[in-house]
């Protein structure tokens, strides 16, 4: 009995804040020493009177052990400062946050306190990963956890966590819960972003697919390009999220990867993971991956990159039974679910859980066995051909 379906067509450490409270007095203050603070931490002074904004340039500083400053970013909200490092600071080290006493009100009067804040960072940890992939973006997906119920990934550059994707149910990441509403990121962080420009390009944000269903959305919160993907078949509940540092971001030079062979190969991988997640988390088994067939499923991914076509059959009329039956696969079910468009396989898979013939393919109790192959056209496209079947 054959099953087939169709074409599908066609981004973390939580960052918590510090509040302090300035004292109105003219002398300075240096605040208790804070240690194993995260080193991209964001600390909040809040001050009796409302900051001038202009008079923060020259009477803020964080600096280092050596008296050397350290790029900053700040913003004010009436009686509140915000200061975040710029970039990442360096594990286990000392640094200090300056604020001067001339810092001023909107009054035009200078607010009397000098305020000194020492802080130590936390201590660098190895991850410990299970399983490891490439990613489109200049960092590691790190895979902590076999267990499925557990599935996430952090994202690491350097022995640091630079990125992470959720699907832990009832986790809170950026303040919106795994099975949460569409309405409540909206409610948190209104309509998201609609571009992100790179060295001068501006690269269009498109969240509704071809059935017209908006399934995702990307934010910039807290420097992290946050994507909160959505699940258009169980109510716009929050089924996962994405994110990586503003940073990795913008290191990414277009809107797909150079292809490599390691990241084909890890796209493919982890299109498995993320596939058995997805079961799992509907109480289903796992699927058995058998990547010895990959090449089948490559075969068909690279005709298309390179003839331009998108189907389920083949330049020679083959679908995908067929295909897998000349590999020499030996089944009894068999389904094939295509993707073309996204850059990941994380968007990808995301995409087929949105159409419904895709996502009733990962979802079909009655498949045992998946092998998958990518391969991407000139223009660095993915291609996915992902292969279920059942002996």
């Amino acid at each position: 009995m054959k099953k087939t379906s169709f074409m599908v067509s066609l981004i973390v450490p939580i960052i918590f804040s510090t509040t302090l409270l300035a004292t109105k007095a003219n002398h300075s203050t240096e605040w208790k020493s804070y240690s194993n603070i995260a080193t991209d931490k964001k600390w909040t002074i809040t001050f009796q009177q409302s900051i001038d904004r202009q008079s923060i340039t020259g009477n803020v500083f964080l600096i280092d052990a050596n008296n050397k400053p350290i790029a900053i970013t700040t913003t004010t909200s009436g009686k509140q400062l915000t200061i975040q490092p710029a970039t990442r600071l360096k594990h286990q080290a000392s640094y200090k946050i300056i604020v001067t006493n001339q810092l001023q009100s909107t009054k035009g009067k200078a607010m009397n306190e000098e305020i000194i804040i020492p802080f130590t960072t936390v201590k660098e940890t190895a991850t410990t990963a299970v399983k490891t992939f490439a990613s489109e973006y200049d960092l590691q997906w790190q895979m902590p956890s076999a267990d499925y119920k557990q599935f996430h990934l952090v994202g690491t550059k350097n022995h640091e966590a630079v990125g992470g994707y959720e699907t832990r149910a009832g986790h809170t990441v950026f303040d919106i819960k795994i099975g949460g509403t569409r309405d409540s990121v909206k409610a948190a962080y209104g309509a998201p972003l609609a571009s992100i420009t790179k060295y001068n390009t501006k690269y269009t944000l498109n969240y509704t697919d071809k059935y017209d269903q908006e399934t995702s959305g990307t934010y910039l919160i807290d420097g992290q390009y946050v994507t909160f993907f959505y699940d258009a078949h169980q109510n716009n509940r929050v089924r996962s999220v994405s994110w990586v540092n503003a940073a990795t971001e913008m290191s990414k030079p277009g809107f797909f990867a150079t292809p490599s062979t390691a990241l084909r190969g890890s796209f493919e991988d982890l299109m498995v993971e993320l596939i058995n997640q997805t079961r799992v988390a509907h109480g289903l088994h796992p699927l058995i991956y058998t990547p010895t067939y990959n090449s089948i499923a490559r075969e068909h991914s690279t005709s298309m990159a390179d003839n331009d076509f998108f189907g389920h059959s083949d330049l020679d009329g083959l679908r995908g039974g067929d295909r897998m039956k000349k590999g020499g696969v030996t089944y009894n079910w068999w389904g094939e679910n295509l993707a073309y468009g996204q850059y990941s396989a994380i968007h990808a898979h995301e995409a087929l859980m949105n159409s419904l013939g895709h996502r009733e393919n990962i979802l079909r109790k009655e498949f045992t066995h998946v092998f998958v192959g990518v391969d991407f056209n000139s223009n660095n496209q993915p291609y996915f051909t992902i292969n279920f079947y059942s002996l």
